[in-house]
């Protein structure tokens, strides 16, 4: 039984819809921790690693090359923001959060961040640089170098009186603070998603099988993951030297080269590399020849709607695979079982993935941008 006759509430018109971004209130306090906040922390986290999916993999098939540099090198980074996505729904999971996953809104703000705040001023130093949906060009890479920027974490170059956290690593360090708080509040094994373990077989484990004190060392371990590969970890501060300009600094500083068990070393041509080291190294390579754009192509504008079709129906998918709690909606109203709704998602997830691949490939090579929502194709017809 395909999905698409699931009878359900979300449908993909409503998850095709951009939502307006929700700016956070910064948790400075541990005495300030509810489930409600963890929870609302947890679906930030799973909103930033989508946001990075598609424009990652846009500029990447935006690239004429399949073999060239750039293509793999961002390839690599896309297959880990995958598997970011799916540990942040399973420490979301963990702690009984109802996951909405919905289309990210391009050419506004990250969600529920303020880069600007960041001590180490990443839109200062990549600059010019833009949200919009976009080939492989300068602004996508610096755009790319910002979002995976570094922050500091010192409490003398935070400003307590900023509700907004300033790096993705900001977010991570509330969540795992808030965890460790209501660490109590775990549930053992509640929808845990492995779909990496033969990517990266030495990790200890991708999932929380475990509750209270042993399930909050697996939640500390996949923030871990995340922030270690590349999700903004922390400049030490005694790495930093604040007498040279802050260009400098970025010139100056290498990240440490990533532990063995968050290595890939199936496909990855740098696996010692994170994130932010892949992306400031392809800033000062050359531009890869990208596809030129050709405005109004009638086969193009049609590409773009069947990308919009397999995106929305791989978001059902997400919603599906990363929510027990809809599930168990979707299995009563259809008169199935929980089981059965798992392996028909299941089923149809690899390959909606490669269409919507394929057809982001397919708008780049007839002359138009990718689109991932039908708020973003209403401004690109009007543009």
């Amino acid at each position: 039984m395909s999905i698409k006759k699931f009878l359900g509430m979300r449908t993909q018109q409503e998850l095709l819809t951009s939502h307006d971004i929700v700016h956070p209130k910064r948790v400075v306090n541990r005495n300030q921790w509810t489930i409600e906040a963890l929870r609302e922390h947890l679906q930030w986290a799973v909103d930033v690693e989508l946001y990075t999916i598609p424009y990652y993999m846009s500029a990447m098939y935006s690239v004429i090359d399949q073999a060239s540099e750039a293509r793999r090198l961002v390839r690599s980074v896309v297959n880990q923001e995958m598997l970011h996505m799916q540990c942040a729904a399973n420490i979301a999971n963990a702690y009984g959060v109802d996951l909405h996953i919905t289309a990210p809104h391009y050419g506004k703000e990250v969600p529920h961040l303020d880069f600007t705040e960041n001590p180490n001023q990443p839109t200062k130093v990549f600059s010019p640089y833009s949200t919009q949906i976009g080939p492989m060009d300068v602004e996508r890479i610096n755009t790319m170098c910002i979002i995976e920027c570094p922050g500091e974490l010192s409490p003398a170059t935070l400003n307590p009186s900023n509700d907004e956290y300033s790096s993705i690593g900001e977010i991570y360090n509330a969540i795992r603070e808030g965890a460790a708080v209501l660490s109590e509040c775990i549930i053992a094994n509640n929808n845990q998603v492995a779909h990496f373990q033969s990517t990266y077989p030495e990790v200890s484990s991708l999932t929380v099988s475990k509750d209270c004190c042993e399930g909050l060392n697996q939640v500390n371990g996949l923030i871990d993951l995340i922030v270690d590969q590349g999700e903004g970890a922390a400049w030490p501060e005694e790495s930093i030297n604040r007498e040279v300009p802050i260009e400098q600094r970025f010139e100056d500083y290498q990240q440490e080269q990533l532990p063995s068990e968050y290595q890939n070393h199936v496909d990855d041509i740098q696996p010692y590399w994170d994130h932010f080291q892949k992306f400031t190294y392809l800033r000062k390579q050359t531009l890869p020849e990208t596809f030129p754009l050709n405005f109004g192509s009638p086969r193009g504008l049609q590409n773009q709607q069947i990308l919009i079709s397999h995106f929305g129906h791989f978001l059902q998918l997400m919603n599906i695979v990363f929510n027990p709690i809809y599930q168990q909606q979707l299995a009563e109203k259809n008169g199935i079982s929980v089981e059965q709704v798992q392996h028909d998602a299941g089923a149809e997830f690899g390959t909606t993935m490669y269409k919507v691949g394929a057809a982001i490939a397919a708008c780049w090579e007839n002359g138009v941008v990718p689109v991932f929502s039908t708020s973003q194709s209403q401004t690109e017809q009007s543009s």
